[in-house]
């Protein structure tokens, strides 16, 4: 009764269009998301990940820093940015001259919809090392929760985080085309102050920054005057301290990029639990639940009422309390089926009572059970 009833809901959540606010809510949150926003930020920051936000930087400036970047021997710059069009002739030349002369430099591109935007070919570079910067490849959950590292047809398009870890020598091509295809949870330590991070202007005042040595430098947007109300390039991650109701996006794309490199670099990747798997899980919990309370109910349905909604609250705190365990061992559990079900099991014995007395009075059917 439990799974068939569950079924009928299931069916009229996804396919009755008057219930799509309510879908869109559930996509925008996830139980997890707490984990992530409680616990994350108190983490040790990782320095050999360093973030030079180029606010609206011109293409000049852009190449002083690369080629100032440089000459600290990072490991890997990477480019979270893209150069769509031509502007002055002067600064493009400066511009292309800094990409060609560090040969360590990986470059991005942006899928949009069917076609693929790139830098302009006047930036063409031989042998150029790009990732694509999609963070949401499927345009549908408004919350940046997964990581695809390697698509496209023979599996020839590598992330832009991917490639930086490649170059970096964080993982091997073989790691990446094994473990990437598919899209697994981003393993997020922190927003933007987990990672040192330089403004521009810095960076080209320095004469030495140590910190840059070894270190992979990702030059992004990281807001230019204002950042309570800048939203350019910034999208909803777990790490927003709202876990519903979301109205302001939390984190800027290279903080993202960042993450996620952060995780290649530590081979910190999170294993997804099966749909099968945890629908297996649901079905197990859910009879020995309906079991346990069906014998309470059965000795004393005056103790099953009045603790009825006191088990339920139980056991949504336990399940729950155990999925989070399980993230911080890099395992992750969708703990909503699991949880409904239960829930679902339990309150579906005062039907099954009423369908054995209707059925008891019509058919003389008996239940073994109550």
């Amino acid at each position: 009764m439990t799974f068939i009833v569950a079924g009928i809901l299931y069916v009229a959540f996804i396919n009755l269009s008057i219930l799509d606010p309510f879908e869109k809510a559930f996509k925008d949150f996830k139980f997890t998301d707490i984990f992530y926003s409680e616990r994350f930020n108190k983490e040790q920051r990782n320095d050999k990940i360093v973030i030079v936000n180029i606010k609206h930087a011109d293409r000049f400036q852009l190449a002083q820093t690369i080629n100032k970047i440089a000459d600290q021997n990072p490991k890997v710059i990477g480019l979270d940015i893209i150069f769509k069009e031509r502007k002055l002739e002067f600064m493009d030349s400066v511009l292309l001259d800094a990409l060609s002369t560090n040969k360590n430099i990986v470059t991005a591109y942006f899928h949009n919809k069917d076609s693929i935007v790139n830098n302009n070919r006047f930036f063409d570079i031989k042998n150029e090392k790009k990732g694509f910067i999609n963070l949401n490849l499927k345009g549908q959950n408004t919350v940046i929760r997964d990581f695809v590292g390697v698509k496209g047809k023979d599996n020839k398009e590598f992330a832009f985080a991917t490639q930086l870890a490649l170059h970096a020598g964080y993982i091997t091509k073989e790691n990446a085309l094994k473990e990437l295809k598919k899209p697994i949870p981003i393993n997020y330590i922190g927003n933007k102050d987990v990672f040192l991070n330089f403004d521009l202007e810095e960076i080209l005042e320095l004469e030495k920054i140590p910190a840059l040595n070894d270190a992979v430098v990702i030059l992004g947007y990281l807001s230019d005057e204002n950042e309570q109300f800048d939203i350019e390039d910034k999208h909803f991650t777990p790490l927003n301290e709202e876990w519903v109701g979301r109205a302001k996006p939390d984190t800027y794309g290279v903080v993202i990029h960042a993450n996620i490199l952060n995780m290649l670099s530590k081979q910190n990747l999170i294993y997804r639990v099966s749909v099968f798997t945890t629908y297996l899980i649901a079905f197990v919990l859910c009879f020995f639940t309906v079991c346990f309370a069906m014998k309470l109910y059965k000795h004393n349905s005056f103790v099953f009422d009045i603790t009825e909604k006191m088990m339920q609250l139980v056991l949504s705190v336990v399940f729950l309390y155990l999925a989070l365990l399980s993230l911080q061992a890099n395992i992750y559990v969708s703990v909503v089926p699991i949880i409904l079900l239960c829930l679902l099991g339990i309150e579906m014995i005062d039907y099954y009572e009423h369908l054995v007395k209707y059925l008891n009075k019509k058919f003389k059917w008996e239940s073994h059970l109550l």
